[in-house]
């Protein structure tokens, strides 16, 4: 559009197959998928078949939980950059330096043994996979939390018993570094999304008949097999549709990362460099190419998930 052209034939598509930062946000996008599908699936779950037992104030809780979504998209991401101010004056800078190093090693082992629970269960009905997934993900959550208290317990002059009890001194820049800004990312979409969410479980475990938790109980189910082999297999049709959606949002996801960080700590997913591209470097035929490659990369992902769906029967509960 500046003036001036050239037939390059498929030199684009050339130059994006062996474009090394493009692979890199394309990783980017992965990294960024897994977090979106991984903390805004299943948690809401969790979440209904808690507001499902608890015996008062149900409507209450179900209020709060759904205020978030009624907030503007942009306006959600700007107030949790507030709330990520790299000064101490940061809300969540506030939270983390007050919380002394044995303090993150116990949040981290807590949430570890949760999922550790959930995989033993797993693994006791020979649901190895999963089993092992749950450890993973326990692990990564745990030393996610244990980096938090790495510098403490390194500190210079201060044995390590001595350690556990202190704080950190400086205050964290969530959005510059690399290990925490794409989680930052993704945390709004947890808040914003997870009512919503829970309110669709909650509708769909009204459907579930108690005879289902009268022969768990006898069979002497926890709470955890009630969780991973009557609420799961029962919503199988929903949880489907549910990840469907989440996995398409978590590529459209450029506006809210361009607002929160810019690009900026390796949040630069594909498409916003392909926005980059093309409207702040006016190189249009690399972004389309851009656009055509990753549009191929996902139409497989697609025609499966469209299979899927297929194969799904849908009922009215009765009552």
């Amino acid at each position: 559009i500046m003036g001036g052209h050239a037939w390059v034939g498929v030199d684009n598509f050339g130059d994006v197959l062996w474009d090394k930062a493009w692979w890199t946000t394309v990783w980017n996008s992965v990294r960024y998928s897994i977090l979106v599908v991984g903390l805004t699936f299943l948690p809401p779950v969790i979440l209904a078949v808690l507001l499902d037992e608890i015996p008062k104030g149900k409507i209450l809780f179900r209020t709060l939980f759904y205020l978030p979504a009624v907030i503007t998209g942009l306006v959600v991401i700007y107030l949790w950059k507030s709330f990520y101010e790299k000064t101490e004056f940061g809300v969540l800078n506030a939270v983390v330096l007050s919380i002394p190093a044995i303090g993150y090693i116990l949040i981290g082992l807590l949430l570890f043994f949760i999922l550790f629970a959930f995989a033993q269960r797993l693994f006791i009905h020979r649901v190895y996979w999963v089993a092992a997934l749950c450890l993973g993900v326990g692990a990564v959550m745990c030393t996610f939390m244990f980096r938090f208290a790495w510098p403490i317990l390194t500190q210079d002059g201060a044995p390590w018993w001595q350690a556990l009890f202190m704080k950190l001194q400086q205050p964290y820049r969530w959005l510059e570094d690399p290990k925490t800004a794409m989680l930052c990312c993704v945390m709004p979409m947890v808040w914003a999304g997870m009512g919503p969410g829970c309110l669709i479980y909650l509708a769909a475990l009204k459907g579930i008949s108690p005879d289902f938790y009268e022969a768990a109980d006898i069979d002497g189910a926890t709470f955890v097999d009630k969780v991973l082999f009557v609420v799961i297999p029962i919503l199988k049709p929903l949880l489907i549709i549910q990840f469907v959606g989440v996995f398409i949002g978590s590529w459209k996801s450029s506006a809210f990362i361009l607002a929160m960080t810019g690009g900026a700590g390796g949040t630069t997913v594909a498409g916003l460099h392909i926005f980059y591209k093309a409207y702040v470097f006016l190189k249009f035929g690399p972004a389309t190419a851009m656009a055509w490659v990753l549009g191929f990369m996902l139409i497989g992902f697609t025609v499966h998930q469209l299979r899927i769906l297929s194969k799904l029967e849908f009922r009215t509960t009765g009552k």
